[in-house]
């Protein structure tokens, strides 16, 4: 779970959710109210359990049943979500992502 740096207080995954389901690129602390970043390391991560659902997409070449393909989708988007919060990783600057 994510930890501020600057009050030093663990999230929950429900705070998580909560406050990483904006467009915003800055998280605000639900402790102490600071603005916080997500790492490049967690966004990489991220990036790559994008992966899970979207190599459902290259099945369809192998002739799998739709039904596969999209359970596959579904059940991939529920794990991309439940590891959202394990994956993050909180800094309190900015990193650019290349």
């Amino acid at each position: 779970m994510p930890t501020c740096q600057h009050c030093h207080q663990k999230w929950t995954w429900k705070q998580t959710m909560k406050t990483t389901t904006t467009l915003d690129t800055a998280y605000t602390c639900p402790h102490c109210g600071e603005k916080q970043y997500a790492t490049k390391k967690s966004r990489i991560q991220f990036s790559l359990l994008i992966l899970i659902p979207l190599a459902a997409l290259f099945l369809n070449f192998f002739n799998i049943p739709v039904w596969f393909i999209f359970s596959w989708l579904i059940l991939g988007s529920i794990v991309i979500i439940s590891l959202f919060p394990v994956v993050l990783k909180l800094t309190s600057t900015e990193e650019f992502f290349f």
